[in-house]
């Protein structure tokens, strides 16, 4: 009888600290760097709505990460630059054109040492992009280059370049830096 307590004490503190590791949802952060006019300055921005979708515990890090998704809401009241009247015309004149819906869905792919791809759908089409990350303590950042001809995105790129001639000096650039940040409790 004591060797069947021992057993089962031993494996239900296992499993206690099983999934002592876990990602901070909160904490996730994705950001862009779109380009305008012809010295290619940059707008940066950020997404306010997203819902991550992938695991939220295991037992390291690296789990977590080989399996995080999510999903990115496009509107006007996701999409941030500091910036409301920005913010409105790139959800209007850019997302909301999308074929497939306005959100965006990304999915780590593969994860090594040296890289991690991740699997974006936009547009109605999936693009596997290479994006270098660095983990320094329990923190995650990683970042990306885009490029919205990629995802069939031409129709989008000429509306908001139209809708901001002016301000673009009539030009938009097609490549996107794109950056992932998330923090992890108890790994």
């Amino acid at each position: 009888m004591k060797l069947l307590t021992a057993i089962f004490s031993f494996a239900f503190s296992v499993s206690l600290f099983a999934a002592d590791c876990s990602v901070d949802t909160k904490s996730i952060d994705v950001s862009w760097k779109a380009f305008k006019t012809p010295i290619k300055a940059g707008v940066g921005g950020s997404f306010k709505g997203l819902t991550y979708t992938g695991k939220k515990s295991a037992t390291s890090m690296d789990d977590i990460i080989k399996s995080a998704a999510m999903t990115i809401e496009t509107g006007s009241d996701s999409v941030h630059t500091k910036d409301k009247s920005r913010d409105g015309k790139i959800a209007k004149f850019f997302f909301s054109t999308m074929s497939g819906g306005t959100q965006i869905k990304a999915q780590v792919k593969s994860y090594t040492k040296k890289a991690l791809t991740l699997s974006v759908t936009m547009n109605g089409k999936t693009v596997d992009v290479p994006m270098s990350y660095k983990v320094e303590g329990k923190n995650l950042s990683a970042q990306g280059v885009i490029d919205v001809f990629d995802f069939g995105m031409t129709k989008q790129l000429e509306g908001i370049n139209k809708a901001c001639k002016a301000l673009h000096e009539g030009k938009t650039w097609n490549d996107v830096e794109i950056s992932l940040k998330a923090s992890f409790k108890g790994c």
